[in-house]
This record gives structure tokens, sequence and C-alpha cells, in this order.
């Protein structure tokens, strides 16, 4: 365990002492899983003191959400178990841990972290010693003497059995800029072919909900530590159930990033992975071509659009690209290039996901027994 002081292990382990259900089915759905764990502010040096949860019963894995004022950006800076074994290890810059072995991504005010179980690489059975740091959100690089503390909250959620397989509920928040709207048929057609895109994952998607919304700004404009064009499309949505994943349809997506532009148009977006907090808590589709101005919405055929879909749903859910345009792969055993979490889904081989991926996004709170 880190020498540094603990913090709230008392909390932490009385709470994660007794198993509990993935996902329970509340009977009433205002009914929150998450169950608030500890408060503590960041330090001078940009830290939090350890959180520790003490060795417990076997589980698939444990989810936590953390929560800090808007704006603040921070990452998991270590993660530990009780025999000493690392998932993550010091600072990192970038918008994800790319050294690590539990690879994890920055988080804007709010984002959920998936510990999974893995025997002999990462037992929280064990115990665990957690730490979070802060993050500059424009240079996305550790942020060691911040002028603020503000607190961070962490609630947690233990995951016992992974359902396989799991149901995920979606709500369609469509736009008058995506080929989407109005049309039931095309939408009918694009969800047919997302099962299809979802099963070898274990997942079985159910659109819960449609809601058309004002059209979006011709243009979309974010990067990873600034999703607030993004979270601004999302501010007429009503309000939905906590295990409901958003997906906007409309606009013309670019990724702005400050220091290596110019802005680059994307197939989709999740601005963190994975997904289930955060002022843009959902999955984002074009529906206007950035180099056609003016052209309307662009009639992308349903099968492409739902394989799109598929990819960002799979970043929500947790899964990082198996292999990213600079060649590093993913951590996972079992995954390939030819796989749908390529970092160009669209390519001929990029379909699928792998038993170990398919486990990853079924561990997420969203994904439930049928």
């Amino acid at each position: 365990m880190s020498p540094r002081a603990a913090f709230a292990g008392v909390a932490l382990a009385a709470l994660l002492a007794g198993c509990s259900s993935h996902a329970p089915e509340a009977p009433d759905a205002a009914v929150s899983a998450w169950v608030e764990a500890f408060a503590t502010p960041f330090q001078g040096d940009g830290e939090t003191d350890d959180l520790v949860i003490s060795a417990q019963a076997p589980c698939a894995g444990i989810a936590l959400r953390a929560t800090t004022a808007p704006g603040v950006c921070f990452q998991l800076s270590s993660a530990v178990d009780g025999e000493g074994r690392v998932g993550v290890d010091g600072r990192s810059a970038g918008a994800f841990c790319r050294d690590c072995a539990l690879r994890t991504s920055v988080v804007v005010s709010a984002g959920v972290f998936l510990l999974p179980a893995e025997e002999g690489h990462f037992e929280p059975k064990t115990g665990l010693s957690l730490r979070f740091a802060r993050v500059d959100c424009l240079t996305l690089t550790p942020l060691a003497a911040p002028e603020d503390r503000p607190t961070l909250r962490v609630a947690a959620q233990r995951i016992e059995v992974i359902p396989d397989p799991a149901t995920i509920d979606l709500r369609f928040l469509v736009t008058k800029s995506s080929i989407l709207f109005g049309d039931e048929d095309r939408r009918a057609e694009l969800f047919a072919h997302l099962g299809q895109e979802l099963a070898p994952g274990g997942l079985i998607p159910r659109l819960v909900e449609v809601h058309d919304l004002d059209t979006l700004p011709a243009d979309v404009r974010f990067h990873a530590g600034d999703p607030a064009a993004l979270s601004a499309l999302l501010a007429n949505a009503p309000p939905r159930a906590e295990t409901t994943i958003d997906v906007v349809f409309g606009g013309c997506l670019l990724y702005d990033d400050p220091f290596f532009g110019p802005p680059s148009a994307v197939n989709g977006f999740t601005p963190r992975i994975p997904g289930g907090a955060g002022p843009a808590d959902a999955v984002f589709m074009p529906g206007l071509d950035c180099f056609a101005k003016g052209s309307g919405p662009v009639d992308l055929p349903a099968r492409a659009q739902a394989h799109f879909l598929a990819h960002e749903l799979g970043h929500y859910l947790g899964l990082y690209h198996v292999v990213e345009e600079d060649g590093l792969t993913d951590p996972l055993e079992d995954t390939g290039p030819d796989n749908l979490m390529h970092f160009h889904p669209a390519q001929a081989t990029a379909v699928g996901f792998s038993p170990s991926q398919g486990r990853s996004m079924r561990m997420h709170p969203a994904a439930r027994a049928r």
C-alpha cells in the first residue's frame, strides 16, 4: 500500500463488505445504486490522500463515481491491490494513461472508474489503495501546485456478478440536422443493425425513449479537457433514468485539439471512457458533413451508422481502442486489430468484440441482467 496517510478506509470497507447484485432493478427508478462513500480535498501537491479499501469477499469488480467542482480535471493517479500489484502507477499526461495496466482517462468534473478483478493481476478482494490527482484541463498534464483545493466525493458500487447477456437502455436525442429526425423506419433499421453489432459482446440494446432536440450549432467543437459544447447539447434534454445511456444525433463534430490542430471531424465521440457521469454524459453521433456546409443531413447507411455507434458505446461501457493510430495496443490479451474497437472502425476487418471486451462492457453499471 502507499505510504501516504490512509483516508476513509473504514467507510468503504463497511460499504463493500457484503455482496450486492449487479446494477439491481429498483422498484423506484429514482433510487440510486450508488452509495456515497467518502469526501476529501485535493492537497497542495494536487493529489488526494489515499482511499484504502480493506480485503473483502471475492467479486467481479468495483465501480467508483468521483465528483468534484465544475471545470476541474483529474485522473486516477494510483491503484494498487493488497498484494502490491499495480494497476495505475503515478500521474500521466494526455487524455488517458498510456502505460497503465488499468487504463483510465481524464475526468472533467465527474467520472466513473471501473476496477475489474483479474486473477493474478489485480484483485480487489485483497484490498485496494487508490489516489486521485489534478490535471490541467488545457494541456492534460499533471497539475502539481493548484491554487485551490476542491473536495472530491466518491460513491461506489460493488459488482458481484457480470451478467451474460446484459441489456443496455438507450435514449435517442435527435435534431433536425440528423437524417434520423422524424423517420421512425430509419431509426428502427438502425436499431436492428445495432443489435447485430453488439451481440458478440453479449449486449442487447433496448430503445426506451426518443426525443427531438432543438437544432444544434453547425459546428460543435470540443476536446478531452473541455466538453462544454457537448454538454450544452444536453441542456434541454428531459431527465433520464440513472442507467439509461443518451445518444445525441446531429451537427458536425470537430475535435479541436488546442495544440495539435487543425480541428478534425469525427464519426462519433464519447467524452470519457467509461461514461456514466460528468457534464457531457452521452454518446455523440454527427449528422452533418463538416466539409460540405449547407448540404443538409448526411444520408449515412443505417448499417454503417450502427457500426460507428456500437464502437462509441464500447467506449462508453469502458473499452479503449485495441490499436491506436500511433501503434499503441490494448492491454487485453485476446484483442487484435481485426476488432470493432480499432481506432478506424470503418476498415473492412474492424468487426466484433473479444470475450474479455464483452466482460468489460457488461461490468458497467448501465449493463443489467435481462
